[in-house]
């Protein structure tokens, strides 16, 4: 008989240990249950910031490109402005060399040309304005005095390939 309060024993024993273990068991499904969960929000954040990384990456990207875009323009447009003031300063200095003096007769007058028939070489238009200086009688004058035939000494110099008259003298009328 000895054989049957053991037998109950282990039974009692095995009944009890299920009972306690069936809590434990519940215990550690629902930690692992939390673990999971947690892992996956652990991938998911990941997965937000290496997106987010990438999108910061590709816009300091796009920005380096504008930036850079930028100022290879504004070199480009320095190099012209640069090459444009070069060209300017040459051509002034070439046509200061190229004024002079013409001596002819009046054709005709206006508030802006003069036109001669000149006694050798030069033209036979220039531009008047506001700086040119008339001279009769040897007194200086803005106004002009010129008659159509009266004999005149025009001293002019070239502005953008057009010959400015700066002084007309009168010589005969």
């Amino acid at each position: 008989m000895r054989p049957l309060p053991l037998c109950l024993a282990a039974a009692l024993a095995v009944a009890c240990t299920r009972e306690q273990s069936r809590p434990a068991k519940e215990a550690v499904a629902e930690a692992k249950g939390a673990a999971t969960d947690a892992a996956k929000a652990a991938q998911l954040a990941a997965a937000q910031a290496k997106q987010g990384a990438a999108t910061a990456a590709a816009e300091a990207q796009r920005a380096t490109n504008a930036a850079g875009q930028a100022v290879e323009q504004g070199v480009a447009s320095a190099g012209e402005r640069a090459r444009d003031g070069v060209q300017a300063v040459t051509r002034g200095v070439a046509e200061l060399g190229q004024g002079g003096v013409v001596t002819g007769k009046v054709q005709a007058l206006s508030p802006s040309r003069l036109e001669l028939a000149s006694d050798g070489q030069g033209p036979l238009q220039l531009r008047v304005d506001s700086r040119t200086q008339y001279v009769l009688h040897g007194e200086r004058g803005q106004t002009p005095h010129l008659l159509a035939g009266d004999r005149v000494r025009a001293t002019y110099v070239v502005e953008a390939q057009v010959p400015v008259a700066t002084q007309v003298e009168v010589l005969t009328r």
